[in-house]
């Protein structure tokens, strides 16, 4: 992808006997978006951006306007288990493979540099995991909340919002927002009743009148845009709540859809505890998200301190005892030679021992942050299992 030229792209315009006062004003629009703060490219049509994804405009149009069949394909994946609870599982919406391009390039151009709020610690580039949970080191009191259904709150008019604010005109950034965003399941057929409110409204309402479904749509678990458009919707949250965090002398971090605040004053007490509780609650209300209640967690002093699954109480975050354990069961089991990969997925539950693969491979990449000799170890266990039923 050539960098935006001004001045080659008015000679080339002139030269293949565009009008001038269109290309001055395609100019202008490209300008203002380079004036952002990291600015991502240019994008001055959806014809634009079919160019610079190589994904047909005709293709582009149909997802914008929703006149097709869903382009996403869903599985679930399943959550981490619960002690005396069910299997719990996670619905993951993916996209087909041009939309997948577009996204991907969108994330990938427009929003992997957009600046995030320093409380962010999800999602963004070089972002660690060990970084997000270092923060609150040597906490004394903490406060955990998780947000509900974090990536369905956040609605196209939040991405269409962000993308303004990424200094694309208001056409293509609702073109972008719809790009990003998918119907609710209530919404997801040509017979949806159109609600006779929709509030809030587009800011440029005349937008939605040039496409034919007028329901919003929120961000799908699966889309590649998703994690950093959540991260930058929420950035007046985060501002908020980095107040209020000032306000009760505490530490503030959100990692997605988990919210910590920490302090190393014993003196705290519980009773400002559950005040500041009250304070985010009401923040989380003004935005339109809820909190998860069953979630909230308040540790006082002696507690374990755990964010991120990781351990706090010290100078820098730990695996806890837990996850420690229950990786090396895993692996034992993997590598028992009258037992092995196929029969522990079987007997854990797991749709498929590729499945059982990829789960040990995400924890053992977890592990790798904070203790990489570890990891290692457990990697050559896992390498040296028989996984070759995965493949037939």
């Amino acid at each position: 992808m050539r960098t935006w030229n001004s001045q080659r792209y008015f000679a080339e315009g002139l030269a293949a006997g565009v009008d001038e006062s269109i290309l001055k004003n395609a100019v202008a629009t490209a300008e203002h978006t380079l004036r952002q703060a990291n600015p991502g490219p240019p994008i001055l049509t959806l014809g634009h951006l079919g160019h610079l994804t190589g994904v047909d405009v005709g293709i582009l149009t149909a997802y914008v306007s929703r006149q097709d069949a869903d382009p996403y394909r869903e599985f679930s994946i399943r959550k981490r288990p619960i002690a005396g609870q069910p299997p719990r599982y996670r619905t993951i919406a993916v996209p087909e493979p041009s939309l997948l391009r577009v996204q991907t390039w969108i994330a990938s151009e427009v929003l992997r540099h957009a600046p995030c709020h320093s409380a962010s610690t999800a999602f963004a580039p070089g972002s660690r995991l060990a970084q997000a949970a270092a923060r609150h080191c040597r906490a004394v009191w903490m406060v955990k909340i998780d947000l509900r259904n974090f990536f369905e709150s956040v609605t196209e008019i939040d991405a269409h919002r962000v993308f303004l604010e990424r200094g694309y005109q208001p056409l293509v950034a609702f073109e972008l927002a719809r790009l990003c965003t998918r119907l609710r399941d209530k919404h997801r057929n040509d017979t949806a009743v159109l609600p006779q409110r929709r509030t809030p409204k587009f800011r440029h309402s005349s937008l939605t009148s040039l496409y034919p479904r007028d329901l919003l749509g929120v961000l799908p678990q699966g889309a590649p845009t998703s994690p950093m458009l959540a991260n930058l919707a929420v950035r007046d949250l985060d501002e908020r709540l980095t107040a209020i965090a000032k306000t009760y002398g505490v530490r503030y971090s959100r990692y997605a859809d988990d919210l910590t605040f920490s302090t190393t004053r014993k003196s705290f007490g519980r009773s400002r505890a559950h005040d500041l509780v009250g304070r985010v609650y009401e923040t989380l209300a003004a935005r339109g998200l809820a909190p998860n209640q069953s979630k909230t967690t308040i540790v006082s002093p002696g507690a374990r301190k755990v964010v991120l699954g990781l351990l706090v109480d010290g100078d820098t975050p730990k695996l806890t005892r837990d996850f420690r354990s229950r990786l090396r069961k895993h692996l034992y089991h993997i590598s028992a030679p009258d037992q092995g990969p196929v029969q522990h997925a079987a007997r854990r539950g797991f749709a498929s021992v590729e499945g059982l693969r990829q789960h040990l491979l995400g924890l053992i990449a977890f592990a790798g942050q904070i203790d990489p000799v570890y990891a290692a170890k457990c990697r050559a266990i896992l390498d040296s299992s028989d996984w070759s039923q995965t493949r037939r």
